[in-house]
């Protein structure tokens, strides 16, 4: 592993959770890079990747906007389907390709993060559940296949707010939840999650890979 004060982070995504996740990085002495929700397809990865020497942290929180809208399943045309649910998928593989070879160099942890919806769904949020529900049983496949390599593959399981428009996000949680956060709030991702993810690649969580962690202050509690 690198020295804490020389480490690079790559965060995948626009918005929030990957804004606020880069700046509680940036705040814990990460160095940090960007992209976005553009393409991210073979041409994007070759671009990218072979600049790179090592990275010591990619963190993928990548779902455009189309992800995100509340939509019915029936009326969603193949081509929408495509664009919410399959193309953030395939991206997110493409983005692993790419980051293994920089990956392994600095023996790196990769996470996905993921909105809760995946493990206990979310009404008109379908497209959104299956990619993201794709992506953390994707990580956990990774982190079988990458272990030998030195690189530690994790998902991160954040409340839909991170995500949502406010009004989306508070009809879900009343959908779904139970209870009030027994922590007494949903975490702050910037000052409460990011420092999870931070510690996911010190040494003293080396035995670590393949986790599903739940970072959402209890409110869920999915089985």
């Amino acid at each position: 592993m690198t020295s804490r004060g020389s480490r690079t982070a790559l965060v995948v995504g626009s918005g929030d959770p990957a804004d606020s996740l880069g700046v509680g990085l940036v705040a814990a002495g990460w160095s940090l890079l960007r992209l976005g929700d553009g393409p991210i397809d073979d041409d994007t990865v070759a671009a990218a990747f072979p600049t790179l020497e090592h990275l010591d942290l990619v963190v993928h929180a990548r779902y455009p906007a189309l992800c995100r809208w509340r939509r019915e399943l029936t009326d969603l045309t193949t081509k929408q389907w495509h664009a919410a649910c399959d193309e953030p998928l395939e991206a997110g593989i493409r983005l692993a390709r790419g980051a293994y070879g920089p990956l392994r160099a600095a023996g790196g942890t990769m996470v996905y993060v993921v909105p809760l919806m995946a493990s206990a769904g979310g009404d008109g949020f379908a497209p959104f559940a299956g990619a993201a529900e794709g992506l953390r049983v994707f990580a956990k496949s990774l982190a079988k296949t990458w272990g030998e390599a030195g690189i530690r593959v994790h998902a991160i399981t954040l409340d839909p707010s991170a995500f949502l428009a406010p009004d989306d996000a508070a009809g879900m949680a009343e959908a779904n939840s139970l209870h009030d956060p027994p922590l007494g709030r949903v975490p702050d991702v910037a000052d409460e999650v990011s420092p999870v993810v931070d510690a996911l690649t010190t040494d003293a969580f080396a035995a670590l890979t393949g986790a599903s962690l739940v970072v959402d202050g209890g409110l869920w509690m999915p089985g």
